[in-house]
């Protein structure tokens, strides 16, 4: 008896110590599958790690060498590698796509893939059926604005016209600045702000200025370029607290749109920036144009200043946070290029009989129209208004154009290139044109189907005759192309210039003669019937002539004849040139994928 209980003491041993033993290679084979999930996980995480440094780095790449970068290899980094492919979607988007590999490509631990689509270009905001610079509109009869008309200059119209939208008339500008800093030859340098530079936090930076006269203030241009592709900043008129900008103290507020800066190169442009409300300002007495950034390393400004010290009437400062409790502003010694404008004459708009306008109406005086909705005026008469009136409104503010010169060079510095150049008129209906600077005139008699590629640049005249189809390659996809003219547009009847028709693409004539300068000949003169388009000139006179119709219009003036029609389509606000401005490829959001 008492043998077999030893045996049963035994045995229990034996499974005591089984479960024991079990127990233990249990804890140890989960803390080896934890330890390897973990190893795993944080493994995984390099790999994403590396793959957006090759997103980084095919960025930088693509912008550093004009779009040339085709992609890379296992290239090494820190604890693993990256390979980079980039494939054309269109003449505008590439598709990135970065696998990073830890240890490496032929046996990898942990491997993650991004892709994103990038696209280099401009959004070209046209906002309007009609914008008008201070040449202002001058409207036969009969014409149908399907939009809003904004201008910076009175208009003035015949008999039974219509506007769908809204019609706004800014308050005129004088003919010249009214305080103005520039510099010459090696006085020019950059001041870099909107990061840390030098390890100085230099977010916000301002130049102060005394006005000559007392009154409205217009607009202001700043000498700038931007490197990377920063967000649109806001722009403030300050007043002076003790030599620095008063924060307490802030009279209007504008955008700077950064679309409208180029890169370096071509460098340095004038861009101009206006306001919500255009502030009241007193002669001889100090005030501050601030710029305000959020500072970003890869995406800032630069602000040309003039060791020279040549404009006497202010000084610049720049800060970390304009905002704080007590901000601290570091003041020094040069001065940042600006010009500013001071407001003009007295602007209206004047109809004749039957002048209908479906929305609301913005101008210091308003005569014979017939407004659905509401009316802001200073003088009203021979009106009738459906909605509201506000007599003793302000002035509107006037709007910048949405291309600047700045992004008119980089385009023909895109095709300013031996390879891209051809001597001489063209006077035959070729098969394809561009991208390419033609020295001399382009003239296409009839019936001509032309292939154009973006950007085309033309020193001389460009002359459609009649029946011509001009159309965008369908490699440019959703994205739209331009063809600059320094001379004059000549249109005939029934030619048409389109965009690749898909989504908001189309193809735009911008003609960069100054009217003014030539005694008030036109831009752009575009005969009767049957023409189609987008047409640009910031410094000339549009003649759009009789029975046509265009998507939009924007030029320092315009002579709408009659009988003809601008059929705005909402899709133009955010409409992307292919051979953009901007100059920089960028993430397209939405299109950020991780396998």
């Amino acid at each position: 008896m008492k043998a077999n209980q030893k045996g049963q003491i035994l045995i229990l041993v034996f499974i005591a110590l089984g479960i024991v033993l079990f127990t233990v290679l249990f804890i140890i084979s989960g803390a080896q599958i934890y330890f390897q999930n973990a190893s795993y996980a944080t493994d995984a995480e390099k790999a994403t790690a590396l793959a957006e440094a090759g997103i980084d780095k095919a960025l930088a790449s693509l912008n550093s060498t004009g779009g040339s970068y085709s992609g890379e290899s296992e290239t090494a980094l820190e604890e693993g590698v990256f390979s980079v492919s980039i494939t054309s979607q269109d003449a505008g988007t590439k598709l990135i796509q970065s696998t990073g590999y830890v240890p490496d490509k032929s046996k990898p631990k942990a491997k993650r893939t991004i892709k994103i689509s990038s696209s280099r270009g401009v959004g070209v905001s046209f906002v309007y059926g009609i914008q008008v610079g201070e040449g202002g509109l001058l409207l036969g009869n009969s014409n149908v604005v399907k939009g809003s008309i904004y201008s910076n200059g009175s208009i003035s119209a015949g008999n039974n016209n219509s506007v769908t939208g809204d019609i706004w008339v800014a308050g005129g500008p004088q003919g010249s600045s009214d305080q103005e800093a520039d510099c010459t030859d090696s006085n020019c340098q950059d001041f870099i702000f909107g990061r840390v530079w030098e390890g100085n936090s230099r977010f916000d930076a301002a130049q102060s200025f005394q006005p000559s006269s007392s009154g409205a203030l217009n607009k202001v241009s700043l000498k700038l370029y931007k490197v990377g592709n920063p967000s649109d900043v806001t722009v403030r008129i300050m007043g002076d607290s003790n030599g620095k900008p008063d924060k307490n103290n802030v009279l209007a507020t504008g955008t700077l749109y950064s679309s409208l800066v180029t890169v370096n190169p071509p460098g340095f442009g004038f861009i101009d920036v206006t306001f919500n409300t255009m502030p009241l300002l007193t002669a001889n007495t100090t005030y501050w144009i601030m710029i305000d950034t959020s500072g970003d390393s890869s995406n800032y400004w630069v602000w040309q200043k003039d060791l020279a010290q040549g404009y006497t009437r202010g000084g610049p400062a720049w800060s970390g946070n304009w905002s704080t409790g007590n901000p601290a502003w570091n003041l020094f010694n040069e001065d940042l290029s600006f010009k500013t404008v001071m407001g003009g004459g007295i602007t209206s708009v004047t109809g004749g009989s039957d002048f209908s306008v479906r929305g609301n109406v913005h101008a210091n005086t308003i005569t014979g129209l017939t407004i659905a909705r509401d009316a802001y005026y200073q003088t009203i008469s021979n009106s009738t208004v459906g909605g509201q009136s506000y007599p003793g409104s302000s002035d509107p503010a006037p709007k910048v154009f949405p291309i600047s010169d700045a992004n008119v060079t980089d385009w023909k510095n895109q095709v300013d290139k031996p390879e891209t150049t051809t001597y001489g008129d063209i006077t035959s209906c070729v098969s394809t044109l561009g991208p390419r600077k033609i020295v001399g005139n382009v003239n296409i008699n009839s019936n001509c189907v032309i292939t154009i590629k973006s950007p085309i640049w033309i020193t001389g005249n460009l002359t459609l005759n009649s029946n011509n189809n001009l159309k965008l390659d369908p490699t440019y996809g959703s994205t739209s192309g331009v063809m600059v003219v320094d001379g004059t547009v000549n249109l005939g009847s029934n030619n048409k210039l389109e965009g690749t028709g898909v989504g908001s693409s189309l193809l735009m004539v911008l003609s960069t003669y100054d009217s003014v300068a030539n005694g008030g000949a036109s831009a752009i003169v575009v005969s009767n019937t049957g023409n189609s388009g987008v047409y640009y000139a910031s410094k000339g006179i549009i003649e759009p002539g009789n029975h046509n119709n265009y998507k939009e219009l924007t030029a320092w003036g315009i002579k709408l004849v009659h009988n003809s029609t601008i059929d705005y389509e909402t899709g133009l606000s955010s409409t992307l040139f292919s051979s953009g401005p901007s100059g920089s490829y960028s993430l397209v959001k939405g299109t950020y994928q991780v396998k």
